[in-house]
């Protein structure tokens, strides 16, 4: 009797992760575009905070995204097709990924894109309800992954992606906040079109730049 209520008790359990999961990939997949404020706060494996930074984020479907960063120094995350451009404007320089699909750092952003799937790429350790929010616990398959973990804190309600937490193989953690989420805004194509500045030193992105 008590294997059968172990067993009934953990095949609830895998249930209700798949049903949560579930409505947040169906969530993302539907969305057409978004724009967000966002905080981001950075911390050594010791817990110490390194750097808070905060900007605002644009998304349109297919895998196109822009990061504006505002504070503490002004610059772009761009991606548009296979290209990542990563504008550094006070040091006045352009670095450039041709291959950013083949990237480590699309498994990050992976739910961002709403284009591919949260139970493909990921293990799901683990699901914990709280009062307002669901906490997922994420593993990447991908043992060769730089990323060790990942937190999604999705509000119940909205079905909202609120907070996420990115953990490295090193134990540094970047924590991401996300304020006044508008959807399907109409975000044009062109919006998301880079041309690198005139006068600025354009180089191939940093191997070690994600880690």
């Amino acid at each position: 009797m008590i294997s059968e209520i172990c067993i009934s008790f953990i095949y609830l359990l895998l249930s209700q992760k798949a049903d949560i999961v579930g409505e947040l990939q169906n969530r993302y997949d539907k969305i057409k575009d978004f724009k967000t404020e966002f905080k981001q706060s950075y911390y050594s494996a010791n817990g110490t905070l390194l750097m808070e930074s905060s900007g605002n984020l644009y998304y349109k479907k297919s895998g196109m995204f822009k990061w504006e960063y505002k504070t503490p120094k002004e610059k772009e995350f761009i991606v548009k097709g296979n290209k990542l451009f990563v504008y550094l404007k006070d040091d006045s320089i352009v670095y450039v990924d041709e291959d950013f699909k083949s990237s480590q750092m699309k498994l990050v952003l992976l739910f961002l894109y709403g284009e591919g799937s949260i139970e493909r790429e990921f293990n799901i350790d683990k699901v914990e309800e709280e009062t307002e929010f669901v906490r997922i616990l994420l593993t990447p398959k991908e043992s060769s992954s730089q990323v060790a973990r990942l937190i999604i804190h999705l509000r119940k309600k909205e079905k909202n992606v609120e907070k996420l937490e990115i953990t490295d193989r090193l134990n540094n953690r970047n924590v991401f906040y996300f304020e006044k989420i508008v959807f399907d805004t109409g975000l044009k194509e062109s919006f998301f079109n880079f041309k690198i500045p005139d006068g600025v030193e354009v180089s191939p992105i940093p191997k070690d730049m994600f880690k």
